[in-house]
């Protein structure tokens, strides 16, 4: 039995907007990406520290998606 998409939505349209959330501030913050694209050189050793950064900082989200699965907000 399917569930209707809307459902899946609305159930965990808070760990979307985590993520959403983590994608703005990383693609905000940290705009060496869309230097990179643009044909901008740049060293690698500016880039090292930001990557770390952004892998430490998903951390926190990683364990609060497994705390939530375990015990769902309520309804």
């Amino acid at each position: 039995m399917r569930k209707p998409a809307y459902k899946f939505l609305r159930r965990n349209f808070l760990f979307i907007m985590l993520f959403v959330a983590l994608w703005f501030f990383t693609a905000g913050v940290y705009p060496f990406p869309y230097l990179v694209a643009m044909g901008k050189s740049l060293n690698p050793a500016i880039m090292e520290p930001i990557l770390i950064a952004t892998g430490v900082m998903a951390i926190p989200f990683t364990f609060l998606v497994i705390a939530c699965k375990k015990r769902p907000p309520p309804k």
